[in-house]
């Protein structure tokens, strides 16, 4: 459990995540205005954002694994 709430601390604190996170979001209002999207498609865009920002973070670990 502890493993779980550390990882789920650093994706929240992680900068990049949330720069990401808080544009997409502004994107989501601003598309909101103009074209209203269903529920489904805005909860799609936020999971893919989410395992986007996954993927990015551990590719990010190798990498750094790799170089030291």
């Amino acid at each position: 459990m502890r493993k779980i709430s550390s990882a789920i601390f650093a994706y929240l604190t992680d900068w990049k995540n949330l720069l990401v996170h808080a544009i997409v979001g502004v994107v989501l209002l601003l598309v909101l205005f103009i074209a209203p999207l269903p529920v489904y498609v805005r909860l799609l865009i936020l999971i893919a954002v989410v395992v986007f920002n996954i993927a990015r973070t551990r590719a990010e670990r190798r990498r750094v694994a790799r170089d030291l």
